[in-house]
């Protein structure tokens, strides 16, 4: 190794390096080298889902490149180092700057390039400017920041093994490629380190810090948006022979059981087409039409037109919703493909006659929250598959497959607290597991202080409205014995309403939970 990569930072250098660094960002990408080892490649890349911040470890997955001819081990390639609580208190306040995150989010995101995130020559062009304009550190690049980790390490009398572990190295020799150290052990080894790098403090601000030691931050990571399927094998399996056989389908069910989710598992030996926006039908209609032609009716489009396909779209946006339709069925063979509607009940009744004119033609595939009296004539020919709230035992598996990081004290009572809370409504269950992940660990009080409205059903009154206009009208016929006018009046009136009970029991029939 040269000079420069032997270099490492003195104590003094180091608290000048955090000192200088007043953006949380920056100081989480100077940490993750310094107190974590990382090499810079490693730190650039890193997604929030590399975190396991109830337990305060870092999950690393080795990019350094090695000889191919070396025994094949993913145990060398990757490591978990436990997080510092310095660097654990930055990346608290650094995510707070992300509007939405989950797993999948990279910690450093390129601003110019969408799911990447920014490269080790902006890590190293950072480096540099600190060196040269803020805290005046000669040699600082990211190496230095790591072999200063390293050192630090041995000056707190880390065994050279477990700093070998740390820092990614195949082994410490060639018979030994990796030694399993336990966390605990690691994860004082690193914060000895952390605050060896620091300045000194008396003995009296130790004490200090002791007596007036803040709570650590709480890190919370949504999970990825699409939840596992659980429960639903015998509807996708229906739902897939169904659309294999040609017959239009849609899903019905209450808020939040699911139904979005089976509309977007759901396989078929036919090929899909999907309606996102209905609400401004003919721009879907033209896009779907330059769809096609790009893609399966290309040579359709060559013999049709002698324009090219970019221009073509003006031309398109010219034409009327019904010309757009007869020009889909046009280039398609019947039954060809699904058209998959994502959320029916939002379909405008001008986007309904255009899904009416092509139901013949294509598979249609849709959901809804309910099938409303006005619509029920369109659906004669669609195959009505209901999805329910899923019963008790899949309700805990669902449970089971969402709290895998879930720290509580008792299990039982969690599990059917919020069974009790949600009825079994896929929704609702992942609404209440994603707030008890807020929580660092759960006792039972703070289980049951936790509620869902997921767990009210919904109740059908009309029955009760029948009987109560039908009891007012026989009042009519009782007024010949009672001789009371009022009761004749009243009855009459039961009796208008009693003829118009079809109306009053569609218009005030509760919708939704």
């Amino acid at each position: 190794m040269n000079e420069k990569q032997l270099h490492f930072l003195n104590h003094n250098e180091g608290a000048l390096l955090l000192n200088s660094i007043a953006d949380w960002k920056h100081k989480c990408l100077i940490l993750l080298m310094l107190d974590a080892g990382l090499r810079v490649s490693e730190a650039v890349s890193l997604q929030f889902g590399n975190f396991d911040f109830k337990n305060q470890i870092l999950n690393v997955k080795s990019l350094k490149k090695r000889n191919k001819k070396r025994e094949k081990s993913n145990d060398f390639a990757n490591r978990q180092i436990p997080l510092s609580q310095r660097l654990f208190i930055a990346l608290a306040e650094y995510s707070k700057e992300f509007s939405k995150m989950d797993c999948f989010t990279f910690l450093f995101p390129s601003t110019s390039k969408n799911r990447s995130h920014i490269s080790r020559f902006a890590a190293y062009r950072y480096l540099k400017r600190l060196s040269i304009k803020k805290c005046n550190v000669q040699n600082l690049h990211p190496h230095a920041l790591r072999h200063t980790f390293a050192t630090s390490l041995v000056a707190t009398g880390t065994e050279l093994h477990e700093i070998s572990d740390l820092l990614g190295h195949q082994s410490v020799d060639t018979s030994r490629i990796y030694t399993h150290i336990p966390k605990e052990q690691l994860k004082k080894s690193i914060n000895k380190a952390a605050a060896h790098n620091g300045e000194k403090r008396s003995f009296l601000m130790k004490i200090f810090g002791f007596m007036f030691a803040k709570q650590p931050p709480i890190i919370y990571i949504p999970s990825q948006s699409k939840a596992p399927i659980v429960g639903r094998a015998p509807v996708l399996q229906s739902v897939s022979t169904l659309l294999d056989k040609g017959v239009n389908v849609i899903l019905f069910g209450k808020y939040g059981v699911g139904k979005r989710l089976i509309l977007d598992s759901v396989q078929s030996n036919r090929k899909i087409l999907v309606f996102d926006d209905t609400s401004g039908i003919k721009k879907s209609l033209v896009y779907l039409l330059l769809y096609l032609y790009k893609n399966d009716k290309e040579q359709v489009f060559s013999l049709i037109s002698d324009v090219e396909l970019d221009k073509y779209e003006t031309r398109l946006s010219r034409q009327t919703v019904a010309f757009l339709c007869d020009e889909i069925k046009k280039i398609t063979e019947p039954k060809e493909y699904i058209l998959k509607i994502k959320q029916f009940d939002s379909v405008t009744p001008q986007a309904l006659k255009v899904i009416d004119n092509l139901k013949d033609h294509f598979v249609i595939f849709t959901a809804a929250t309910e099938i409303s009296i006005t619509k029920e004539h369109f659906f004669g020919n669609f195959e009505k598959v209901e999805v329910k709230n899923l019963p008790r035992l899949q309700a805990f598996d669902l449970i089971h497959k969402l709290s895998y990081d879930v720290k509580v004290d008792n299990y039982e009572v969690y599990r059917e607290h919020i069974w009790s809370q949600t009825d079994g409504n896929p929704r609702a269950i992942t609404d209440m597991v994603e707030r008890y992940k807020r929580e660092p660990f759960l006792i039972t009080e703070t289980i049951r202080s936790i509620t869902h409205s997921g767990v009210i059903r919904e109740i059908d009154c009309s029955y009760a409205l029948v009987i109560l206009i039908a009891s007012l009208a026989v009042m009519r016929y009782m007024t010949s014995e009672l001789d009371n006018p009022a009761l004749r009046t009243i009855g009459g009136m039961a009796m208008i309403l009693l003829i118009l009970t079809r109306v009053l029991v569609s218009k005030t029939k509760r919708k939704l939970i």
